[in-house]
Order: structure tokens, then C-alpha cells, then sequence
């Protein structure tokens, strides 16, 4: 969930989530000090009338143009793709987990063949977002979801995790699932499933099993 401290990304739960986390505050920090450096340069151009800086032709300045923008697009494209690895790459999964999706409820299938259905539950807190029942994850350990649905297309989605899978009938899908602490995690179906899309809420329930 997010907090008044809050002021990009929901709180990280995960590494991963804190890399990204990371990766956007910088980016959007090199963009505000470009638009701030080139807003500069123009003001002063254009108050210098004798400047000739944008009229004339110069070769050391296209090479500045040219050259800089390509450095600045291979410092974004050296970290988006070593997360995007990290984010596709397998792992060595603890457990287990298929989720399927259904109008509007979701179903977890536990290794022990045990099923729970999760239905959204009425509460003055938690409107819309509370589940009678969650799916309950070991932390610190590298879950392996799988995901597909009974009836028309799902989205599982948990925010504080970056995490988010379609549930397509007929296909099955797979993505990992870590959470580093013991917490209570909401999220919802985030495609639009029909007319009770918005009530179809997920909880995930993180617990330390050196604790129990």
C-alpha cells in the first residue's frame, strides 16, 4: 500500500522492486536536469541577440547533438535491460502455486492439492480491496506462480510486488513472486473482466517461516 512518503512507486516489498524503484527516481532526475540545462541554454540565446549559437552552422556543435543524445540513450538502455533480465530470468522456486481466474473470484492450487477461493469480503476499512481468503506465501523465498483462467481474460496483479500476469483460458502462464518482510499485500484484476471487474480484489499474506 502507499504512504504520505509515497512519491512515485507503491512501497517495495522485493529487490526488484527496489532497483526499479532506483532506476525511475534517476531517470526522472536526468530529465528534469536536461529540460532545466536546455531551458537555460534557449533563454540565454534568445536574449543574447548577437548569439549565433542556433543560426550558423557548426560542425562542433552537431557533434555535440548528435553524440550526447546517443550517450544519454545508452545510459537508460544498460539498466532497463540488465532489469528486465533480472525480472524474466528463472528461478529456483520454493514453492509452487497455480492461480486461476474466475468470474470474479480467484482460485489458488496449493502443492498439497488444497484448494482456496478467494471472493471479495465487505469491509468499512478495506473497501473493495478485502478478500475472504489470501493467498499466504513463505518471504524471502521465490514463489513460482501459475496463471490461467476458467471463463474470459484476468489480470493478477500486486503492485508492491511488480507483479502482474494475464490469466488466459486455454494458456498457462508463469511468473515468480518474492517478498523480502511479513505483510498483508492488496491488489486487484487489472483487466477489465466484465461487470464485476472492480470487485474481484487479491490479497497476498507474506509470513516469515522461522517465525511460526
Amino acid at each position: 500500500m502507499t504512504n504520505m512518503n509515497s512519491l512515485w512507486m507503491q512501497n517495495f516489498n522485493n529487490i526488484m522492486m527496489k532497483n526499479m524503484d532506483i532506476f525511475n527516481s534517476s531517470i526522472t532526475n536526468l530529465i528534469v536536469f536536461l529540460s532545466i540545462f536546455l531551458s537555460i541554454l534557449i533563454f540565454f540565446s534568445i536574449m543574447n541577440k548577437n548569439s549565433m549559437l542556433f543560426s550558423n552552422e557548426s560542425n562542433e556543435l552537431e557533434l555535440f547533438w548528435t553524440i550526447i543524445p546517443s550517450f544519454i540513450i545508452l545510459i537508460i538502455s544498460l539498466p532497463s535491460m540488465f532489469l528486465l533480465y533480472c525480472y524474466e530470468e528463472n528461478k529456483f522456486s520454493f514453492l509452487d502455486v497455480k492461480i486461476m481466474g474466475n468470474q470474479w473470484y480467484w482460485t489458488y492450487e496449493y502443492p498439497s492439492m488444497n484448494l482456496t477461493e478467494s471472493y471479495i469480503k465487505s469491509s468499512m476499512f478495506l473497501r473493495c480491496i478485502n478478500t475472504s481468503n489470501s493467498l499466504i506465501i513463505p518471504s524471502n523465498k521465490f514463489i513460482r506462480l501459475l496463471l490461467s483462467s476458467n471463463d474470459v481474460l484476468h489480470s493478477w496483479t500486486v503492485p508492491s510486488l511488480m507483479s502482474k500476469m494475464d490469466a488466459v483460458p486455454g494458456r498457462l502462464n508463469m511468473m515468480f513472486l518474492n517478498c523480502n518482510k511479513s505483510i498483508l499485500l492488496k491488489g486487484q484484476c487489472s483487466e477489465i473482466c466484465g461487470i464485476n471487474h472492480s470487485f474481484m480484489p487479491i490479497s497476498v499474506l507474506s509470513l516469515n517461516l522461522n517465525k511460526i
